[in-house]
């Protein structure tokens, strides 16, 4: 699986950003739907981009559930996300295998243990219609890319619901993301596939001090490196 592939469908993203969804409707398996009443789009592109922009740094453990189209078991995975603004992330999933995606702002890292192999990309090319693009990149390209409607009438007092769909084509029909207490609490996308992804986040650490060095890759001595980067000419 490429990590493109990962980075949208399993959210990995995360993928920022980014997938949300309310905790109520990630158990149903269900979207909720777009009819539900919402207040004019461009105010709340503003609100849910004054949220994001307050969002320095992220870090939380996930439990991702993504159900693909002919099947309504659940593909469970389980690790840790850590986010700094902008265009740095760290995905690393514990359970049932162990990976890590890095984007360190320039390059996008992906490092499977197992098959003792790294993947470098070009990070701007793979997460351009990522959801990750929410949690990583600057307001402007947040609004750019996404119609944005907030939700009302079914979420808590402390919560903020928003229902996300990509201007332009991409591999995903729809985002949505649950706020709690001004966190990001849960994604809930659909690919264009039919396939459906869940993220809890839990034990959410918010505008913490990180170390750099977790958004920085060192490959292991001995393990396959697979460059994929793209070859820019001096002319463009």
């Amino acid at each position: 699986m490429t990590a493109k592939k990962i980075l949208i469908t399993s959210l990995a993203l995360v993928q920022i950003v980014s997938s949300l969804f309310a905790a109520e409707a990630v158990q149903q398996q269900e979207p909720i739907k777009a009819e539900q009443e919402a207040v004019q789009t461009n105010d709340d592109a503003k609100k849910l981009a004054g949220i994001l922009a307050g969002t320095l740094t992220y870090q939380a453990d996930f439990k991702q559930s993504v159900y693909r189209e002919e099947s309504d078991q659940a593909e469970v995975t389980t690790g840790r996300f850590l986010i700094q603004r902008p265009n740095h992330f760290r995905w690393q999933t514990v359970e049932p295998f162990e990976q890590i995606i890095i984007a360190d702002g320039d390059h996008l890292w992906t490092y499977d243990p197992e098959l003792e192999q790294v993947t470098i990309q070009n990070q701007q090319s793979i997460l351009a219609d990522s959801p990750l693009l929410l949690l990583t990149s600057s307001v402007e390209a947040l609004v750019e890319a996404f119609d944005i409607i907030e939700i009302n009438g079914q979420n808590k007092q402390n919560q903020q619901l928003f229902s996300l769909s990509p201007k332009k084509n991409s591999l995903f029909e729809s985002v949505h993301i649950l706020i709690e207490d001004k966190k990001i609490k849960e994604f809930f996308l659909v690919d264009t596939l039919g396939g459906r992804t869940g993220v809890e986040f839990i034990n959410i650490a918010l505008n913490q001090k990180m170390d750099v060095k977790e958004f920085i890759f060192v490959p292991p001595q001995g393990i396959d490196i697979i460059d994929s980067r793209e070859t820019i000419s001096d002319g463009q």
